[in-house]
């Protein structure tokens, strides 16, 4: 087979792509990857008889003949080795074609074979996903005290002590919103007073003081002070 004609060499070769257009050189990469398919394909057919495992159909049936067509070959198995050289320089005549092709500034990408896109896209598949997956476990791991800080605040001791507290006022009373009771004065002591809380009975007793107050004209500076020293702070 190949001793037939010398095969160009590789300097020759690569010296001839320099004046293919870009067409050309598609042209040449598919060529080359036919002859691969078919020499693959010719292998193929050829390797059980090379190893003994088929023999070839004969016109005897003594049995003495069968056993000798059960051993390898010899032709088969020449013609295997002589199809694998040739696969292998034209595999090497590719890689020139690549160079060529990148020397001129051109992505290989557009020349590629469905098999080689495929084989890189699973290699950056595995590339991406060790990656990724050390990425994500670093965030995971970075979150946990982030998401234990934004956690809900807890409620001030103001508002569980009664010191404050919600209501509305009807009808000239004061009705708590959150109790029996609404906020009074911080420092205020004595009847009613229960953790800085009145009951409503002393709310309306003290509400009803100041309106007598008022009704009895006390002046705006006495009313201040009023306020002051006993007033309510809703």
């Amino acid at each position: 087979m190949s001793a037939v004609a010398t095969p160009i060499s590789p300097a020759r070769f690569a010296e001839a792509l320099r004046d293919l257009s870009l067409s050309s050189l598609h042209l040449k990469v598919l060529e080359l990857r036919t002859s691969i398919a078919q020499l693959d394909y010719s292998n193929e057919e050829l390797r059980p008889y090379a190893l003994g495992e088929a023999t070839p159909i004969s016109t005897t049936d003594s049995s003495t003949d069968q056993q000798q067509q059960q051993q390898p070959d010899p032709d088969c198995v020449e013609a295997i080795r002589e199809n694998e050289e040739v696969i292998v320089r034209m595999q090497g005549r590719i890689g020139l074609v690549r160079a060529e092709v990148q020397r001129r500034g051109i992505s290989w990408t557009e020349f590629q074979s469905k098999e080689e896109a495929d084989a890189d896209a699973a290699r950056a598949s595995v590339v991406n996903g060790v990656n990724g997956s050390g990425h994500h476990d670093n965030d995971a791991s970075a979150s946990a005290p982030a998401a234990a800080d934004e956690a809900a605040p807890e409620q001030h001791a103001a508002w569980r002590d009664g010191t404050f507290q919600t209501g509305v006022i009807r009808g000239g009373q004061v009705v708590s919103g959150a109790g029996n009771s609404v906020s009074g004065s911080g420092s205020g002591s004595g009847p009613g007073h229960n953790g800085g809380s009145l009951s409503d009975e002393e709310l309306r007793r003290r509400i009803e003081a100041q309106l007598r107050l008022s009704t009895n004209g006390v002046n705006g500076d006495d009313h201040e002070d009023n306020e002051e020293d006993g007033g309510l702070h809703l």
